[in-house]
């Protein structure tokens, strides 16, 4: 996305860290938690909620992405990464970095769609949830869209 290559070396430094701490962790963050409560007991799981559209804005290509997708994909979540335009390299450079790491096809995918397709993709009943990291403006238009169709956010 143009960064000075010591504030790019910057952002891939934590987002190594990010990528290994799950990746180290996650058995153990997986696990079953058991809760005892006045009058019983309890199991706190983690489970998948499904398909997930990340929308990730153009300042931190790397690390905005790897703190959403890396705990969702460890929980099984499905991600689907819509960029900003003005990062296609990274976004495919992340997409193939987690091919060729062995992530399951289709796990992650790269979408390289407008705000009006953004608007259907929300819609469709498959996706559960949206996270967007970006302006106040982009997030009150996806905000809107995720209620209208009571998506998780």
């Amino acid at each position: 996305m143009g960064k000075l290559l010591p504030e790019a070396k910057g952002e891939m430094g934590i987002v190594v860290d990010i990528w290994n701490y799950y990746a180290d962790n996650a058995e153990t963050l997986l696990a079953d938690e058991p809760l005892t409560i006045q009058g019983g007991e309890a199991v706190i799981q983690k489970r998948p909620v499904g398909v997930l559209l990340g929308i990730m804005p153009w300042n931190y290509p790397y690390y905005q992405v790897a703190r959403f997708a890396a705990p969702n994909l460890v929980l099984g979540n499905t991600i689907l990464l819509k960029h900003a335009p003005s990062c296609p390299r990274s976004s495919a450079a992340i997409e193939a970095l987690l091919c060729d790491a062995g992530l399951p096809e289709d796990a992650y995918l790269n979408l390289y769609a407008t705000n009006e397709q953004v608007a259907e993709i929300i819609a469709d009943p498959r996706v559960q949830g949206v996270s967007l990291t970006g302006s106040e403006r982009a997030g009150a238009a996806v905000a809107a869209e995720a209620g209208r169709h009571l998506k998780k956010v």
